[in-house]
């Protein structure tokens, strides 16, 4: 019996390609199963030109229905495929969702109610999957994935690739959101975008984030606010993937003092990498967590795996290693291997190009490493 998978809108034909990420992801599963594309119509009972439209977009996997999508995944366990890949394809699709929400939408800002930035707090790996296509990074978690992929069918395309007009449309979209979007409501929507043009390349842009830090700086009202608070970090760190560290460097020394930034501080690092289990709609919890609950070495290791001259946030992360290992003294003492990697992490620095603050929380973070 032939499986019937329906789409959500049909055939109808879309100016912008859909499912970019979530196919290219389909892809890599099917051949990490070493299954052709016929093969794996023949497992999952459908006709070959669903498997081909699913990895190119013409029937894109964000537009089926999820009562087929767990149909796909039952099938898909029984050949071997891991249950945790199901959980990427899902960041896929919601990370193609709001890649082709800025494209079509372009200049245009839309109903900040139904915009897909303006729904969660976002983590490292959902984040990452948006920026794949522009920056060729591969996401972490799908490493593993793309190994065994490679071994099976040789080299081939490393990334998702979207066209000029596309990423063109995409930045422009965002520009367009995070400029006119000022209302307080929206403020999440505004951060999320803020911080993704920090992977355009365009100097229009720079110019704009300039602008953006000015402002952000003269509307933090107070230290205990959270919300300008992180307006202000967004900006700084968006500016120091173009070069300009000194936005984030005057943060990290004087937008970390009080123990509401230190607190909302390591609240995001956690949330961001995964320690924390529930998802936040807004940045409330920054202030409300209680950082001592979460395990605290997935961010450990998330730190110490960022101690290099070559990451531009580096002053950054070492200020919240040092305040980590401030709040969790003796967290590194039943972790012996990633205590070594941060000591060897640390040694690394020496000749690196630190400010005075940074060299003196390393040298707490080395002391407190040698005592756990």
């Amino acid at each position: 019996m032939r499986f019937k998978v329906e789409t959500l809108h049909g055939s109808k034909s879309l100016p912008y390609r859909r499912g970019l990420l979530s196919g290219f992801l389909w892809k890599l599963i099917r051949e990490s199963l070493s299954l052709t594309q016929s093969q794996l119509a023949e497992a999952l009972q459908v006709d070959i030109a669903t498997i081909q439209g699913w990895e190119t977009g013409r029937r894109p996997l964000t537009a089926i229905r999820i009562a087929d999508l767990a149909h796909l995944r039952i099938r898909l366990i029984r050949h071997g495929a891991h249950p945790h890949l199901f959980k990427v394809l899902c960041d896929a699709i919601e990370a193609d969702l709001i890649i082709e929400f800025a494209i079509e939408h372009g200049r245009s800002v839309a109903d900040s109610r139904w915009h897909p930035l303006a729904a969660t707090v976002h983590r490292r790996d959902l984040t990452n999957l948006i920026t794949w296509p522009f920056t060729g990074v591969l996401p972490t978690q799908l490493n593993g994935l793309v190994r065994e992929a490679s071994s099976r069918r040789g080299p081939s395309s490393h990334r998702p690739a979207l066209s000029v007009s596309e990423r063109t449309r995409f930045f422009t979209h965002l520009l367009a959101v995070a400029d006119r979007k000022r209302d307080p409501a929206d403020a999440l929507l505004r951060r999320q975008a803020t911080y993704l043009l920090a992977f355009d390349s365009e100097q229009s842009t720079a110019a704009w984030l300039v602008d953006e830090h000015r402002r952000a700086l003269r509307s933090a009202r107070s230290g205990d606010d959270v919300s300008t608070w992180v307006e202000v970090r967004s900006a700084s760190v968006a500016l120091a993937r173009y070069g300009f560290h000194e936005p984030l460097l005057d943060f990290v020394g004087s937008g970390l003092d009080s123990d509401t930034q230190a607190l909302a501080n390591i609240n995001y690092w956690a949330y961001w990498v995964g320690e924390v289990a529930d998802t936040y709609t807004d940045d409330g919890f920054m202030r409300s967590n209680d950082p001592r609950t979460a395990n605290g070495s997935r961010l450990l290791e998330h730190l110490v795996d960022r101690l290099d001259t070559g990451h531009e946030q580096i002053e950054l992360y070492i200020h919240t290693l040092w305040h980590l290992l401030l709040i969790r003294p003796g967290m590194a003492h039943h972790l012996p291997e990633l205590r070594s990697r941060a000591q060897a992490g640390i040694g690394n620095l020496d000749s690196a190009n630190l400010t005075g603050r940074a060299r003196q929380k390393l040298s707490d973070v080395t002391y407190a490493l040698r005592l756990s």
